[in-house]
């Protein structure tokens, strides 16, 4: 294919390219027996195809779509606002606990570690159950951590166990809503609702150390936990009532890839065989309200739960999961250590900042990730259709890689920047600005990466999210247990070198993707097809 996107030596079905734009069907491949979106998308291709079930949710109105997707990423929100949420008053909790910063900062390490090693569990979980019962038993996880935590103030055993569990509760709300976005919309519709899921987790991290900080100063810390325990409590009532299950079994046939399209087109475009024999029956009645509030919809795979537990793991082998789950595992890291490392450095000399004033210094994140999220989202989805015109209508996932480009320099930029005018002591707008500048680069990143992930293999996403989920955990555990330390005795200027060269890392790995990814996502699905179902290649 063009755009320096290279193509496989063999002829083996690629994951994720799809023929998208049906202007040049007539020559490349013939279309009409697919169906096609609405209005100003006519000339689209829907990928995945629809069946014609009204309960399939890709049939669902656009409201209902849109508020299920929204509300998913509140919560997203909500998730991503606790777990760092008292980090800027981690001098002031050192203080109250008689103990260092460092000490404190475990706590938060602890959150993301549990909160990767929970994926383990809940991926399986939702891919044979459904993710509804996941959402709903995992929030209920989180509010009991909540309670340890206030259940005794004045013990670090006490927050230690109670943020654990509730790192056991909130991973659901991170990974497993990126994945509802592939159930409910289709390719060209997913960058927009990935963008303000993403930024539901990257503004959340950012607004709730905002919050967080200012209710700790004026109530104490245990009373931030209390919010959030009465906000996770509402809120997982309104799920109950108001979002049911997205996952879907629809006929394989209705994934659509290019191979399928080349194979078929002749066959196809025969008058009598326009409907694809295995979509639903058009008799299959809708859901009640009642009905949709089920719980337990049955089981959704066949799949032995020691196999679903396995998965994941071999995901890794493919391209798009190992390089999203080195990208977002780094963008959440190093967002991660400037909220563990801002207590340290902008409380002591020339700066002196106080509790709240520590937690202001995060509105510059909450602005970056606001544009970085802005910015690609809606952007993305115009490049690959655009590029995809430019390629006789064929879409490959690589298409939102050039995104990287901008998030290398600025990324660069950001994290030098940050370590370097801290250690000049320049005044506090400088140090504040490349950390809002370093946020951007990384909201693009993550999302770009993620979106890959879920073009590449929306079959299967939730194991690959999964994946990525776990080495998120990983890497921000890993962080924020040295950060501090790493600072002291390095300098920030040092560390946030060497964590700008990992960033860079992620941004170059992305450009070969771009243009061998193709090459390679067709020898590892090859030689990961006795670990994988054909879905997720």
């Amino acid at each position: 294919m063009g755009l320096w996107v290279l193509e496989p030596a063999s002829d083996e079905p690629v994951p994720g390219t799809v023929h998208l734009q049906r202007e040049h069907e007539k020559r490349i491949i013939n279309t009409d027996h697919l169906k096609h979106g609405k209005g100003r998308h006519a000339n689209l291709v829907l990928v995945p195809q629809p069946s014609d079930s009204p309960n399939d949710p890709l049939n669902w109105s656009q409201a209902a779509k849109w508020y299920q997707a929204i509300f998913l990423s509140m919560g997203t929100g909500l998730m991503a606002g606790t777990h760092n949420f008292v980090n800027p008053a981690n001098a002031l909790m050192a203080k109250l606990f008689h103990t260092s910063i460092s000490t404190i900062s475990r706590s938060v390490s602890i959150v993301l570690l549990t909160l990767g090693a929970s994926a383990v569990a809940t991926s399986p979980a939702a891919r044979i159950w459904g993710k509804r019962p996941v959402f709903l038993v995992s929030n209920l996880i989180a509010i009991l951590g909540y309670g340890i935590v206030i259940s005794d103030t004045k013990s670090l055993v006490s927050l230690y166990v109670g943020r654990a569990i509730h790192g056991l509760g909130i991973a659901a709300l991170e990974y497993l809503v990126s994945s509802s976005v592939g159930d409910l919309f289709f390719v060209h519709e997913r960058g927009m609702h990935l963008a303000i899921w993403h930024y539901a987790l990257s503004g959340g991290n950012s607004i709730g150390q905002v919050i967080a900080t200012q209710i700790v100063a004026a109530q104490g810390w245990p009373w931030a936990f209390k919010y959030a325990m009465i906000i996770f409590a509402a809120y997982t009532v309104i799920l109950f009532f108001t979002c049911p299950e997205t996952t879907y079994n629809r006929p394989a046939q209705l994934n659509t890839d290019i191979k399928e399209l080349l194979e078929d087109s002749n066959l196809k475009s025969q008058p009598h065989a326009v409907e694809l024999e295995s979509r639903s029956p058009v008799y299959e009645r809708k859901k009640t309200y009642w009905q949709s509030l089920r719980v337990y919809n049955g089981r959704f795979s066949d799949e032995s739960l020691l196999r679903a537990f396995i998965t994941p793991w071999s995901a890794y082998l493919l391209p798009a999961v190992s390089w999203t789950a080195y990208s977002y595992g780094c963008s959440v890291a190093f967002a991660a250590s400037f909220s563990v490392a801002l207590a340290q450095v902008f409380a002591k000399p020339p700066y002196y900042f106080t509790t709240s004033q520590v937690g202001l210094t995060v509105l510059s994140a909450f602005v970056g990730a606001t544009l970085g999220n802005i910015f690609p989202g809606p952007f993305s989805d115009w490049l690959v259709k655009y590029m995809s015109r430019k390629n006789n209508g064929i879409y490959e996932p690589e298409f939102r890689i050039p995104l990287t480009v901008p998030s290398f320099v600025l990324g660069l930029m950001g994290f030098w920047g940050f370590g370097w005018s801290l250690d000049a002591k320049a005044h506090w707008i400088a140090p504040v600005f490349f950390f809002g500048l370093a946020t951007f680069a990384g909201s693009i990143q993550s999302l770009i990466s993620n979106a890959y992930l879920l073009d590449c293999h929306r079959a299967h996403a939730q194991d690959g999210y999964a994946a990525v989920t776990i080495c998120r955990g990983l890497f921000s555990f890993l962080i924020t247990m040295v950060i501090n330390d790493w600072i002291s005795k390095e300098g920030v200027k040092d560390v946030y070198f060497w964590i700008g060269m990992l960033h860079g890392i992620s941004c170059l790995w992305g450009m070969v993707l771009y243009v061998y990814g193709k090459r390679v996502s067709v020898l590892e699905c090859s030689d990961t097809s006795s670990h994988t179902t054909s879905e997720s290649c």
